[in-house]
């Protein structure tokens, strides 16, 4: 997600050569500098860094899935932006839309696998993730203002760079902070009323998951 669990699962018990570790966590475990963060919401952020440090919400099961199917999107290697940051807005909206996009697909395939009794509720979520996905890209167009102008951080030390963002972030709460909560508010409300099962979750996400690096592997030898 642009802003910004007791449980670790494997992906399964064999050897690191055999098969890629993957570790998912559930969102309240983030990291403490992510809650600082004034936009920081367990129900409905996620972060997807590398196979091994996967953070998704233990959610309403229309946003849980939609949010990792944005997150695992980010380990799409195929048309990846490395230049996203802080002082590229351009470049950051353009992953975010990527993520979105690339990520559903490889989820979706396990859907029915989730909903192994009941797959018709496969349709719901299907719907669930569209609107949820609109919403948040909304919350990208409205974050603009917190963008600093492209290299603009370029000289700077640590420090200056964290006072210069915290600074930005700061003035972006205040002004615009409001309509960000607003669109939290509107996507809560586009839940399905059935808590995610964590578990059945995981494991089709990792499924997801290890297709994507399958594929990423593939692109790698090409």
């Amino acid at each position: 997600m642009i802003y910004f669990m007791s449980s670790r699962f494997e992906l399964n018990e064999a050897s690191p050569e055999e098969k890629p570790r993957i570790v998912i966590k559930r969102s309240v475990e983030a990291p403490p500098e992510v809650k600082k963060n004034p936009f920081y919401d367990p129900e409905i952020w996620g972060r997807a860094t590398s196979p091994e440090d996967i953070y998704l919400p233990e959610s309403d099961e229309g946003i849980s899935f939609a949010i990792a199917a944005h997150e695992i999107g980010h380990l799409v290697k195929e048309g990846e932006r490395t230049d996203a940051s802080l002082d590229n807005y351009e470049a950051t909206r353009a992953e975010e839309e990527r993520a979105w996009l690339k990520g559903w697909p490889y989820l979706a395939r396990y859907l029915t696998q989730y909903y192994v009794e009941k797959p018709e509720l496969a349709v719901e979520i299907i719907e669930k993730y569209g609107i949820i996905r609109e919403l948040m890209m909304k919350t990208v167009e409205i974050s603009r203002p917190m963008y600093l102008p492209k290299d603009s951080l370029d000289g700077l030390t640590l420090e200056e760079q964290d006072l210069k963002l915290r600074q930005q972030r700061e003035k972006f709460m205040a002004e615009h902070g409001s309509e960000v909560m607003d669109i939290f508010t509107e996507i809560k409300s586009n839940k399905i009323g059935q808590l995610v099962n964590w578990e059945r979750y995981v494991a089709a996400t990792k499924k997801a998951i290890a297709d994507i690096i399958q594929d990423n592997d593939r692109i790698k030898e090409a």
